[in-house]
């Protein structure tokens, strides 16, 4: 005898997604089949796509929608990635890792500089003799630019992973 196949749920068939409504499909042309809607955001009546309305309910719903109004995802005009994840729907802001340097002293003796990494020495703003006439002091302004340390920064406005864009439906029938 023979296993049945489970899905990632834990069960045999979905009833709610028998027909793959609430399926996402990815066209690489803004192309929408006829038994889908293009995933834009778009405000539809619950009477008029009671099943989609089954499996996505309104949680792309806005503040002030009307009760009787849901909500298709907002992928194609946001732009934003699609990340799995088991706490779905959750928007994730932008961000990158930390980016950290060391600093040598403004008033650091004359040809011993102390940085590393994306910072730099700016400019010298004079040079000096210390209080003991041992030796030559300078002034020193130090920069941070992280595009030194990697070409990704200052690429985009945002956080922007190389992409290609895609059109994104969902299946409603």
């Amino acid at each position: 005898m023979k296993t049945p196949t489970i899905n990632q749920n834990g069960y045999h068939k979905n009833i709610l997604t028998k027909e793959r409504i609430g399926t996402l499909f990815i066209y690489p042309t803004d192309y929408t089949p006829d038994d889908c809607l293009s995933c834009d955001g778009y405000s539809l009546l619950i009477i008029d796509y009671e099943d989609l309305f089954k499996v996505i309910g309104k949680q792309f719903n806005q503040e002030n929608d009307p009760e009787d109004t849901f909500r298709v995802p907002d992928y194609n005009i946001t732009g934003r990635f699609l990340q799995p994840n088991s706490n779905v729907g959750v928007q994730i802001d932008a961000g990158l890792p930390n980016i950290s340097a060391t600093f040598g002293s403004l008033s650091a003796p004359q040809g011993s500089p102390s940085f590393s990494g994306a910072v730099y020495n700016s400019k010298t703003l004079g040079t000096g003799i210390s209080h003991n006439n041992a030796a030559h002091h300078r002034a020193v302004l130090y920069a941070l630019e992280a595009s030194l340390s990697s070409r990704i920064y200052g690429n985009s406005d945002t956080v922007q992973p190389n992409s290609q864009t895609v059109h994104i439906c969902i299946k409603y029938k």
